[in-house]
């Protein structure tokens, strides 16, 4: 940070955060932009999400959270469910330790999940953003604890579970409430269903937005696999019977 940019940091935290952000974007993205060819998705990826910022992590302390926002529907274009694993061996060249130093990635469900530098604050001015090492990265396998919706998802009835596509699912809060989506209405609506697997119509501009189905989750999907539902016929009845 220049000095104005401290002046404005201590009168406006905000700004000083965004300044903040927007550095350790900086460096994120000229790390993974210096993987192999081989990890082009993961490379991809960093450029189609929107940066958010590091966070500490309390289930690998070692390693900062990486948080990102995927526009549209651009997250199930890489999430692929299960691919779990670890690169390590990248280098990037610290200025303030005069050494190249360790990093470390953390892949879930082949998103980036977290990264680890070692001898770091995770600060831009710390780094030679131009001397990235990618000779020496490997790949291992590496187990995450199960998540909330790998919880739900195994609890499944081997019969649903066969309908649905894992990478297509995943958590939301709507209305302060949890549920599970499983299908894509598109510009931000959904079907999906609570803890007990009643199936709820999720509409942003319908009213009730959340709206329960007389339908069960064995039902609803099996309609979907068989192409039997009709998703503008659904979202048509949703806005002409809303109020």
């Amino acid at each position: 940070m220049n000095v104005l940019q401290k002046i404005l940091g201590a009168v406006f935290p905000p700004y000083k955060f965004s300044v903040l952000r927007k550095e350790q974007n900086r460096l994120f993205v000229s790390i993974i932009s210096g993987l192999p060819d081989e990890f082009n998705d993961i490379r991809a990826q960093s450029l189609s999400s929107r940066f958010q910022g590091f966070k500490n992590w309390e289930a690998y302390p070692d390693f900062k959270y990486v948080t990102k926002y995927f526009p549209g529907e651009i997250l199930f274009e890489y999430k692929r469910h299960g691919q779990n694993f670890k690169l390590s061996g990248l280098e990037i060249f610290s200025i303030r330790n005069h050494k190249f130093e360790q990093i470390e990635i953390l892949i879930h469900h082949n998103l980036i999940a977290g990264l680890k530098i070692a001898n770091s604050d995770y600060l831009l001015s710390e780094f030679d953003l131009k001397r990235v090492l990618n000779k020496n990265v490997i790949k291992e396998p590496f187990e995450f604890p199960p998540s909330e919706i790998d919880v739900f998802y195994n609890s499944l009835d081997s019969e649903i579970r066969s309908m649905l596509n894992p990478d297509d699912l995943f958590d939301m809060d709507f209305n302060n409430r949890t549920f599970y989506s499983f299908y894509d209405l598109e510009d931000g609506n959904y079907l999906a269903v609570d803890r007990n697997q009643k199936v709820y119509s999720l509409v942003h501009d319908a009213k009730p937005m959340a709206k329960i189905l007389d339908v069960s989750f064995f039902e609803i999907l099996n309609d979907i696999v068989s192409q039997r539902f009709d998703k503008d016929q659904h979202l048509d009845e949703r806005y002409r019977n809303s109020g």
